[in-house]
């Protein structure tokens, strides 16, 4: 289930930034605030992805120790 969170939070951060770049505003939107959000999305991915990578390695030392 974090894969598929972690892949999700990426795709979005990239449909979020481009969006940012294509889509003129109807009115005023700091460009930043669209930018927050796709670092924070991104930053999501990254915790979820270091997280997996992280159970990996735990469960390669757990095998290797038997």
């Amino acid at each position: 289930m974090k894969e598929v969170i972690a892949i999700t939070s990426f795709i979005c951060a990239i449909l979020f930034a481009c969006a940012a770049l294509l889509i003129p505003p109807k009115g005023v939107i700091d460009s930043s605030v669209l930018v927050l959000i796709a670092q924070l999305l991104v930053l999501c991915a990254t915790f979820l992805g270091v997280d997996s990578y992280l159970n990996i390695i735990r469960r390669k030392d757990n095998e290797q120790q038997k």
